[in-house]
């Protein structure tokens, strides 16, 4: 008997958080991140990039491989309409490395972007120092505007 009463109140449980949550009463207990950018634009505050960061090292345990570590890039957004998205842009071309990370901003706050390293194959990366450009953009189907771009020179740590 004792089993029935569980079962029951179990399935009552459920109907009775699916009824609440469900179409009918407008309750939304999901937090589904917005993927997809659309038309409007943002007002970017500020870009903190620490480009001091940025370098090419040697990989971990002695694997030969050499890894270009991308800083992070904080930015501050005052204000949006509709669904914009940022791109931040690593661009190396002498080691011949476009890294590309995006968010799509619905509200004001502070959005981090971090792009995750990048390998390189044996002997690319033979020099002692490489030139390179971070930039930060505003994209959307209306619009298209850099609020960030610095070009850096970054040290082979050995």
């Amino acid at each position: 008997m004792t089993r029935r009463y569980l079962l029951t109140g179990v399935a009552l449980f459920v109907v009775v958080v699916s009824v609440a949550t469900g179409p009918l009463t407008g309750v939304d207990v999901t937090e589904q991140r917005v993927t997809e950018f659309g038309d409007g634009t943002a007002t970017v505050e500020s870009v903190a990039v620490d480009t001091g960061a940025i370098r090419v090292t040697d990989g971990r345990f002695g694997t030969g491989v050499s890894y270009l570590r991308v800083p992070t890039a904080t930015v501050a957004v005052a204000s949006v309409t509709d669904r914009p998205r940022l791109v931040y842009r690593v661009s190396v071309p002498a080691l011949d490395v476009e890294l590309t990370e995006t968010t799509v901003v619905t509200k004001p706050g502070t959005h981090r972007l971090a792009p995750d390293d990048r390998g390189m194959a044996r002997g690319t990366a033979d020099g002692s120092s490489y030139t390179g450009t971070l930039a930060v953009r505003v994209q959307s189907f209306t619009t298209d505007r850099t609020v960030y771009r610095e070009n850096v020179t970054m040290e082979v740590a050995t």
